[in-house]
């Protein structure tokens, strides 16, 4: 109102809504209503305990291009609204427990700091159909099923490097051993019969792994291979494929058709 104060005589005059403060009878509040100008039950609602109420369903981010929120998954388009991030010039985000929230680190001129975390996955298959008793192997004999290296991607499709491949047998008579990786599933020979595969799934051919020989390690052996860098991207599905072929002659697993332990370490992106 424009004047600073507006003299009230009871009975007469213009009448102004005031309410009581404190002790005193002669000190008044003016009463200030919030509300629609053209409709007068149109009020906002106050809270005894809260004070104004607000119907936070009104403004909501939403995820229109006016809008603050964004539906995940759906493209940029010109004209949109956001609101601007900012990093903290900090060596150290603040958090040191795992699920905290923590602020976007830059360095002294704006430059984000980043750490380069690599996505190691250890895989570890048991084998299957090996052969326990009698027929022995001969070299380029394949030995064992399939294996199936599960989510060596990250998603469908997913690309990674093979770092490392360990075989470790409970019978304790392998020697030299390729193993080859495949991106998709493939139809192997039988188990202690000579290797081979058509030449649509050789297409399907990552690499192949050579373990030179085998370590004794008294009741077990250990064939490795390390510091290799091959590169692989899944085809149809997360997952890598191996097989086994035996380099050299092989006696029977007599420890069971799970004697051979594979183990291949990917870095997955």
């Amino acid at each position: 109102m424009a004047d600073a104060d507006v003299q009230i005589t009871a009975g007469s005059g213009t009448k102004i809504d005031t309410r009581t403060v404190g002790t005193g009878a002669d000190e008044h509040r003016q009463v200030v209503v919030i509300g629609d100008p053209t409709t007068a039950a149109n009020v906002a609602p106050v809270d005894a305990t809260y004070g104004l109420e607000v119907d936070v369903s009104r403004i909501a981010p939403g995820t229109g291009a006016l809008n603050l929120g964004k539906a995940e998954d759906t493209a940029h388009t010109d004209g949109d609204v956001g609101v601007m991030m900012l990093g903290v010039r900090n060596h150290f985000s603040g958090s040191s427990t795992n699920g905290d929230y923590a602020a976007i680190s830059v360095g002294p001129y704006g430059d984000v700091n980043t750490l380069r975390r690599a996505d190691l996955q250890r895989i570890s298959v048991t084998s299957a159909g090996l052969t326990t008793a009698t027929t022995t192997y001969a070299a380029g004999d394949q030995v064992g099923t399939l294996f199936t290296l599960a989510n060596a991607g990250r998603i469908s499709g997913g690309a990674g490097i093979i770092t490392a491949v360990t075989l470790i047998d409970a019978s304790d008579v392998i020697g030299a051993f390729d193993v080859a990786i495949f991106d998709s599933s493939v139809t192997l020979a039988s188990d202690n019969a000579a290797f081979a595969i058509s030449d649509a799934d050789a297409l399907k051919l990552v690499g192949v792994i050579q373990l030179a020989g085998a370590l004794d390690l008294g009741n077990n052996r250990i064939g490795q291979a390390t510091n290799l860098a091959i590169p692989y991207v899944c085809s149809g599905s997360a997952d890598l494929y191996a097989a086994l072929i035996t380099r050299s002659a092989n006696a029977v697993f007599a420890a069971g058709t799970g004697s051979l332990q594979l183990i291949v370490f990917c870095e997955r992106y």
